[in-house]
C-alpha cells in the first residue's frame, strides 16, 4: 500500500488556522471590537463606516506563532466629501489616533496603511472614501495610492472569487493556501502574502479525481512562479521549495514515509 502524507498535511493545516472558539481567534476579536469602538468614538461622524477585510475574514490568516506578519484589515471609511484632505492626511490622523489610543504599542505608516502592533495581532488601517452614483447602488471604494492621488479597490472581491474556488474544489483552496504561507514566513516571505494567496486561488488545479489535500500540495507548488518579477530570475526559495516537493514525491513513490516527512520538514514548519 502507497504510503501517504495526506494526513499530516490536514493536521498542519488545521495547526495553521486560528479556528473560531480559540484563544487566539477570543483575543483577537475582543480587540477589533475594542479598536473599532475607539475609532468611533474618536473619530465620530468624520467616518462613515469601518469595513473588516482582508486575510482574517477569509479563514487564510497563520496563528502569530507561524507567522510574525499576521495582520488583521481594517478599512476606515472617511466622510470625504466633508473633509476633502490629501490620503497622506488621513494617514496622519490614523497614526495620531494609535499612537494617542495605543501608546505603548508600535505605530508606523506602511503604504497606504497605519500598522498598529499589538503584544498578539498586528492591525493594518486602511483610510478610504466611497463614492457613491446618485440615483443607482453603485459605489467605488477608494485608497490612498500615494500621498497625494487615490486608486479604486474592492475589498470583498477576492474573498468572493476565493469562496468560489475553495468550494470547487472540497475546500482544499484555503488549507493549500495556510500550507504554503506557513513556507513563504518559514523562508523569509519570498511572495507578498497577498499575492501569494491570489496565485494560489487561481491556479489551474487538474487533479485527474485524486482530491486529497497531498495532490492540491503538489499541484500547487508545480503552479507556482519560480521568479516573483522577472521570469528571466528564478528565486531560489521557489526553485527550492519544488526541488525538495519533488523529493518527498520521489520518497513516497517508494514508500519510504519517513524520508518524505525528512524532505516536508525543509518545507513546512512541524
Amino acid at each position: 500500500m502507497a504510503v501517504s502524507i495526506n494526513g499530516k498535511l490536514l493536521q498542519l493545516a488545521n495547526e495553521y488556522y486560528i479556528s473560531y472558539g480559540s484563544a487566539e481567534q477570543k483575543k483577537i476579536d475582543v480587540s477589533v471590537a475594542s479598536l473599532i469602538t475607539k475609532l468611533k468614538n474618536h473619530f465620530g461622524n468624520d467616518i462613515q463606516s469601518i469595513i473588516e477585510f482582508g486575510s482574517y475574514k477569509r479563514d487564510t490568516i497563520l496563528p502569530r506563532k507561524y507567522d510574525n506578519e499576521s495582520d488583521v484589515d481594517l478599512m476606515i471609511v472617511f466622510n470625504h466629501s466633508g473633509l476633502q484632505v490629501t490620503p497622506s492626511t488621513y494617514r496622519n490622523y490614523l497614526k495620531k489616533f494609535a499612537s494617542d489610543k495605543y501608546w505603548s504599542s508600535n505605530v508606523y505608516k506602511s503604504s497606504p496603511t497605519v500598522v498598529l502592533e499589538l503584544d498578539h495581532i498586528k492591525y493594518d488601517l486602511v483610510p478610504a472614501y466611497i463614492e457613491s452614483i446618485p440615483w443607482t447602488n453603485y459605489k467605488t471604494i477608494y485608497i490612498p495610492e500615494t500621498d497625494n492621488s487615490w486608486m479604486k479597490t474592492d475589498p470583498n472581491g477576492f474573498s468572493a472569487e476565493l469562496t468560489r474556488v475553495n468550494s470547487e474544489n472540497g475546500s482544499n483552496i484555503k488549507k493549500v493556501i495556510r500550507l504554503l504561507k506557513a513556507w513563504n514566513s518559514k523562508v523569509g516571505y519570498p511572495f507578498p502574502s497577498y499575492e501569494l494567496e491570489q496565485l494560489l486561488a487561481r491556479i489551474i488545479y487538474w487533479t485527474w479525481g485524486d482530491s486529497s489535500l497531498q495532490n492540491y500540495f503538489f499541484k500547487a507548488i508545480e503552479g507556482l512562479p519560480s521568479s516573483i518579477n522577472n521570469p528571466l530570475y528564478p528565486n531560489q526559495k521557489i526553485i527550492s521549495l519544488k526541488e525538495n516537493a519533488n523529493r518527498v514525491k520521489a520518497n513516497l513513490a517508494a514508500d519510504n514515509l519517513q524520508g518524505s516527512m525528512a524532505w516536508l520538514a525543509h518545507i513546512l514548519p512541524l
